[in-house]
């Protein structure tokens, strides 16, 4: 009980920083993803497998329907041929009184009539009537109400449609409304193929018309039909409805509405092999739906039950892995109670607590010895601040110095001479060296204390070399750190220059060179050989020397590591006899 409330006392003051409410939430989660992503894989497999299944058996079914209709449409097209090829339509069609025909004509029409009823098993199921129009006469001989003139024709609201088009095309296809018999309610809905007769387009004479009864059509498609085909639609090429069980529906265009991305349903689309029609199947999803539903419900009985598992597991085991934490805890809030005893009787095993006990019980230790150290340190930093203060004066005092001794040498010669010079510049070189308070001065001030140093040293050396100043003006205002380019002139006239024995060239040169400062300080003195040379580049390098060393090309090295970074130094590249190259590389500094 007394760990249950040290682990909630962790939680409740480190909120969700708390590690053992992290291990608790990481482990769940390792448990819980697994099984969730797994159970949405199969979920969403099975979903697509199904879909497609349905996808292809409406697709199917669809086919098979389209094949009959196309068939259906077929015969109903052989039938027009052949009624349009008959002798007697032919004789009817010219004729301009057929009510008053003598008796051969008479007979001859009501075999027409009879020629004109629908034989096709197929197609016959559902053509309603079928007539046969006369331009000649205005007549119209119907299959189910004879012959008629077509002013008192009850169904002539064809005829309209058929003067307008007559003229443009042999065939065409319309869906109507139309009442047949005197005193009839309702009116009758037809899919109405119309054929210019006879076959000679030029001395077109009529047209025969059948109607199609998208009643007995729709229990047609509804006894051939498949579970799989719901909601069908036929259009035409340009999409407006000849057929749907919504009679509302015939004459307009299909919309959006038949959208392929709708997941409440399935829609499958086909086109006629007979002529331009498309048939369009529409089958809602309710039923896998339903198994989708009892799918998804026992899916989340299992997750939860897999929840609470994992909930208790994690809380269990997030619990044993905070024990040790728990300790360390302990030892760092209160090092001194965990002596070496303790810690044998608390982890009497070796393990990685143990060690880690006894890593911070001897960092705890180690603390209190430099604290120690520290005191005596920061005590001998007091009296080191109070040397360099004390070493500031010094200066002034060779300054001071110098100034008198050039007075009296200007006073004893009775004007200027090499001495006073010599002391002129050793005491500007000295204060530029010393006094300069800052450590990046300007290249034009860096070239001033070179050339002080020069002054100095050409007393000694007299003609034994020259200099050539090849300096980029545009860069004389930039950064540079102090004494950095004397060093490198003094190491190449002592070690170039005066081993030659003969007259030598200097050349200080320094421009611009990919975004960097690059200096260089050449001789034509000795040169180094090539194991030398590669032992100094690779001592530039790697090599630091310790504070205190004489200042030489090492300690340029090294102040220029130190003040931009490491991969800044000299390089040296030298040919005996032919001289020696030391150049570096710095950040342009205005």
């Amino acid at each position: 009980m007394k760990e249950r409330s040290n682990i909630w006392f962790y939680i409740k003051h480190f909120n969700i920083h708390s590690i053992f409410l992290r291990n608790f939430l990481i482990i769940v989660c390792l448990m819980i993803l697994p099984v969730v992503g797994i159970s949405t894989a199969v979920y969403i497999v099975y979903d697509k497998i199904i879909r497609e299944e349905i996808g292809t058996v409406h697709h199917i079914a669809l086919s098979r329907l389209r094949d009959m209709i196309d068939m259906a449409v077929r015969e109903v097209d052989e039938f027009a041929l052949h009624i349009a090829s008959d002798q007697a339509a032919g004789r009817f069609l010219s004729e301009s009184r057929p009510d008053r025909a003598e008796p051969a004509l008479y007979t001859q029409m009501n075999q027409l009539r009879q020629k004109m009823m629908p034989v096709y098993k197929l197609s016959g199921q559902f053509i309603n009537s079928v007539y046969l129009y006369s331009d000649a006469s205005g007549f119209v001989q119907s299959t189910n109400l004879g012959l008629w003139d077509a002013q008192w024709f009850t169904d002539s609201s064809w005829i309209a449609e058929y003067e307008r088009r007559k003229t443009t095309s042999n065939f065409w296809l319309s869906a109507r409304t139309a009442k047949q018999y005197v005193g009839e309610q309702t009116e009758r809905h037809f899919l109405s193929f119309f054929y210019t007769a006879p076959l000679d387009v030029k001395n077109r004479q009529g047209a025969i018309v059948v109607n199609v009864d998208t009643d007995r059509l729709d229990k047609f498609i509804n006894n051939v039909g498949d579970p799989y085909l719901e909601d069908i639609y036929i259009t035409d090429k340009s999409g407006t409805v000849l057929y749907n069980r919504d009679l509302s529906m015939i004459n307009r265009r299909l919309t959006d509405s038949l959208s392929t991305n709708d997941n409440k349903k399935s829609i499958a689309s086909l086109d006629s092999q007979y002529n331009d029609w498309t048939f369009y199947s529409i089958l809602p999803l309710q039923a896998y739906q339903e198994k989708n539903a009892y799918l998804r419900r026992y899916v989340l009985v299992i997750f939860a039950a897999g929840l609470a598992v994992a909930l208790l597991l994690a809380l269990i085991i997030a619990s044993k892995v905070f024990q040790p934490i728990r300790k360390i805890i302990s030892i760092v809030e209160n090092p001194d109670k965990w002596m070496t005893v303790e810690l044998e009787r608390q982890e009497p095993h070796l393990n990685e607590i143990r060690q880690i006990a006894s890593t911070l019980i001897r960092s705890h230790d180690e603390r209190l010895e430099l604290e120690q150290e520290l005191r005596k340190r920061l005590t001998l930093l007091k009296q080191a601040q109070s040397i360099a203060l004390q070493s500031q004066i010094n200066p002034h005092f060779l300054y001071n110095t110098l100034e008198t001794i050039n007075w009296n040498a200007l006073r004893l010669t009775g004007g200027e001479n090499k001495v006073s010079e010599m002391i002129s510049s050793l005491s500007k070189l000295l204060r530029l060296s010393l006094e300069t308070p800052v450590n990046l001065i300007p290249v034009q001030t860096e070239l001033e204390h070179v050339r002080h140093y020069i002054d100095l040293v050409s007393v000694r050396y007299k003609t034994a070399f020259s200099v050539v100043w090849d300096v980029d003006e545009s860069i004389r205002q930039c950064r540079i750190p102090k004494i950095t380019l004397q060093p490198l002139v003094e190491n190449a006239i002592s070690h170039g220059i005066k081993p030659k024995g003969e007259k030598g060239v200097i050349r200080i040169s320094g421009r611009k060179r990919d975004g960097c400062l690059l200096f260089e300080i050449a001789d034509d003195g000795v040169g180094i050989g090539r194991e030398r040379t590669e032992e100094l580049n690779a001592a530039f390098k790697d090599d630091y020397s310790e504070p205190g060393d004489h200042i030489g090309i090492r300690n340029v090295n090294q102040r220029i590591k130190l003040t931009f970074g490491e991969s800044y130094g000299l390089i040296v590249s030298s040919e005996p006899g032919l001289g020696t190259v030391v150049q570096f590389t710095i950040p342009v500094l205005e």
